[in-house]
């Protein structure tokens, strides 16, 4: 290249520099187990820590049915006496007048509106449950975090309280003769607050409708009965970080395990009181009341972690049931989504709060802004074509938005959400940016703090621009009208399930997507494939429109090139970028969509970015869209391969005395390229041609080395060791063919350097 050729490169597009943050990242922790056939008497591994003794406890069997107690660092049940359990029943659901709150899913059959009071009140049916495939043989529950708990009451009473592993309802061979009539199973530990603390199993016939069998209670149109309770020390609501309950059935005897920072006790008895061990695939943990139907009631600012192990003879995790069976609640709410793992422990785990939150759901997926969407399984894309789309089709639930251009915002590159929609049943529910909410065909209006029930069992409820639509399923849209445009949030009542639409993943994955004919995709994908393949897979006729009611024009149109918040006016870009940095957003993918909304929708617009965890991975954005423009070469690093620092060494150019790169990318698992405004340095560096040019998002200029410099090199500094899956080096697109010769390495510490891919020449050009 001339001198001439070499100052017309130097000015380029606007200079983007992006901070790089590290993916964190959250990881569920197993605990070592003892098999379930280990001997009932078996010595203690003299290695085996307090907490994996406990683990090994909780799947140890007793030796025949009575009560039993254990002590660290022992591995045998020593027989104890048995007590007599409470007198006193721990409803199921909807068991009476002093039962609690419903999802709003299953509240009143009646149509109407009634009040809007807050439901996600967990107890009486408002929990997250853990299902299996076939049959658990256990499950123990814990709390993993517990965070500003300092005191509870139950009925007035300090620390009054329960603790229960639910079995979900069963066929029982006890029904036999009676319609409608299931088995239901408790593990419980009582904890009165004052007076004895117990754990025992309570064994339910739910409908009966006559009268009970010999030895069984009444309760409404139920019978229960207790197993023999073992004596527990009572334990204050500030131990529950060290409480765990667990609940083992086989053909003979069921066992209830409660384990202490003292030690374990257990009960054991006959397990065809109800059979529970042909019928077992469900279970709740949760903390309630002490039976009757109350209330735990817990201080302002308490959060916890409620962990459900199973076991079923796989390490597959467990599938999240929006569900809970026992009619005892507390004052906390469910918040957000549960997380899921699998391995020898499989659990499930949600967080509880005062604070108040969105539906709970067991997956949830969104399409917020200008307009980005994030699948069920954590992928996230930018979306800006103009239509109606089904955004996800389950079994229950229908939800489609439609996309209308950013023109009359002033920005014609972007689009926004016009209208969203959602048919759960026989319900078609629309929420429109103009027209408000649409109720079958019928514009209705519902106050703040309303609620409206439908016949078939859905529910609407309004808070402020807020419209939450939920069915029995627990499935659930929720709509947020802002000036001009819609935000949209999807939750899915059973997780996993086979869901389609721009809001999945292909079956089986997250990191890949699925036309409406079945075609997976790679990611990240190219404008072409995310538009006129995919987008337009989903793209929904005007005869199966559900936003239709809401009267906007249907546009048909994608487009012919992203919008990326690089393209901003640089004073408004800074300004928005700024905004988005004071509310503590810093994923780069996320502070890209951030700032992008700020800019074309306002200041309010960062409010949905608050908080959000970065995306699992990246579909189509501007920082996995690759270098804009150019001539790209990728190249692949070995697997497994975790570094701060990358590093090009170049020993040839066919066309130059100096190496040359115009774009330096470095791809994590997420597909983000981490070098993009990373801190880079060169060995060597031509007059005017600074390394900085590599990292700047701009193929109209670029780095070149000293000529006769060989070898030299060009070296990104990630911030932090980050998985990295591959390199990319981009040249101007018009520049003439060239050979260039270069090897890969990584580092740690920016000292001790390995080499990743050896030396190789890559052609760049036709």
């Amino acid at each position: 290249m001339s001198s001439d050729d070499l100052s017309a490169r130097r000015h380029g597009r606007i200079r983007r520099i992006l901070g790089v943050v590290a993916a964190v990242v959250a990881a569920l922790v197993t605990t070592m187990l003892v098999p379930p056939g280990t001997a009932a008497g078996s010595s203690s591994p003299s290695a085996m820590t307090t907490q994996q003794w406990h683990s090994a406890m909780t799947q140890l069997a007793t030796p025949a049915k009575g009560c039993y107690t254990a002590s660290y660092p022992s591995l045998a049940w020593q027989s104890t006496g048995c007590a007599a359990a409470p007198d006193r029943p721990y409803a199921p659901k909807d068991g009476g007048a002093a039962a609690g709150p419903h999802l709003p899913a299953v509240a009143s059959r009646g149509a109407g509106k009634t009040a809007g009071a807050t439901p996600y009140v967990v107890g009486n049916g408002i929990d997250y449950s853990a299902g299996v495939s076939g049959l658990m043989t256990g499950a123990t529950g814990s709390f993993t975090t517990v965070s500003g708990v300092t005191s509870e009451t139950g009925g007035g009473v300090a620390n009054s309280y329960s603790l229960q592993l639910n079995s979900a309802p069963f066929t029982s061979p006890v029904c036999a003769g009676h319609a409608g009539c299931q088995g239901w199973e408790q593990f419980i530990f009582s904890n009165p607050g004052s007076g004895s603390s117990a754990a025992f199993i309570q064994f339910w016939i739910l409908n009966y409708f006559t009268t009970c069998p010999a030895g069984w209670s009444t309760y409404l149109s139920h019978c229960y009965r207790n197993g023999p309770a073992v004596a527990v020390a009572s334990q204050p609501i500030t131990n529950l970080a060290s409480l765990s309950l667990s609940g083992n059935v086989n053909s003979t005897t069921d066992t209830v395990v409660m384990t202490t920072g003292g030690g374990s006790v257990s009960a054991s008895t006959t397990d065809s009181t109800l059979s529970l061990s042909a019928g077992w695939n469900a279970v709740e943990f949760m903390i309630g009341g002490n039976g009757g139907g109350s209330q735990a009631h817990f201080n302002p600012g308490s959060t916890i972690t409620v962990q459900t192990v199973t076991h079923n003879g796989t390490t597959d995790a467990p599938t999240c049931l929006t569900e809970g069976f026992t009619g005892e609640t507390n004052n906390l709410n469910l918040v957000s989504t549960p997380a899921y793992a699998a391995g020898a422990s499989p659990s499930i785990r949600s967080v509880q709060s005062n604070i108040l939150t969105s539906p709970p759901s067991c997956a949830a997926a969104h399409g917020t802004g200008d307009t980005h969407l994030e699948t069920f399984g954590g992928t996230y894309y930018d979306f800006q074509a103009e239509g109606t789309f089904t955004l996800a089709r389950s079994s229950a639930m229908t939800v489609q938005s439609n996309q209308v251009s950013g023109a009359d915002l002033g920005w014609p590159g972007a689009s926004v959400n016009s209208a969203v929609a959602t048919q759960m049943g026989d319900d078609t529910v629309a929420v429109c940016s103009e027209r408000g909410l649409v109720v079958n065909g019928t514009a209705t209006s519902l106050a703040s703090g309303g609620a409206i029930s439908l016949p078939s069992g859905d529910r609407i409820v309004r808070t402020g621009s807020q419209y939450v639509v939920t069915d029995p399923q627990g499935d659930s849209m929720v709509a947020t009208v802002n000036p001009g445009y819609v935000d949209v949030n999807v939750g899915l009542g059973t997780y996993p399930q086979p869901v389609v639409g721009l809001l999945a993943n292909a079956p089986g994955t997250n990191n890949k997507l699925r036309t409406s004919t079945g075609t997976v995709i790679s990611i990240p994908v190219d404008l072409n494939t995310l538009y006129h393949v995919y987008g337009d897979s989903w793209r929904v006729p005007d005869s199966q429109s559900l936003v239709a009611v809401c009267g906007d024009k249907p546009e048909v149109a994608d487009p012919t090139a992203p919008f990326w918040e690089n393209q901003l006016p640089k004073e408004l870009h800074d300004k928005a970028k700024a905004i988005c940095q004071q509310d503590a957003v810093r994923d780069a993918t996320l502070l890209e969509a951030c700032t992008l909304d700020v800019a074309v929708l306002g200041e309010g617009a960062a409010t949905v970015f608050i908080g959000e965890q970065a995306p699992a991975n990246v579909a189509f954005s501007e920082d996995t869209a690759g270098p804009k423009g150019g001539q790209n070469v990728a190249v692949t690093l070995p697997a497994g391969v975790k570094e701060r620092y990358v590093r090009l060494s170049f020993t040839g150019n066919s066309m130059q005395t100096g190496a040359q790169t115009a774009e330096f990318a470095v791809y994590d698992t997420a597909n983000r390229n981490l070098a993009l405004g990373a801190p880079v340095t060169a060995g060597s560096t031509a007059a005017g041609l600074p390394a900085t040019n590599a990292v700047d998002g701009n193929t109209g200029t670029y780095w070149q080395g000293t000529p006769g410099a060989w070898p030299t090199t060009l070296t990104a500094d990630l911030g932090a060791a980050n998985a990295v899956t591959s390199v990319g080096i981009t040249l101007p697109s018009d520049w003439p063919t060239r050979t260039q010769t270069l090897s890969v390495l990584g580092s740690a510490d920016g000292t001790k350097w390995e080499t990743l891919v050896g030396p190789k020449t890559y052609t760049w050009g036709s």
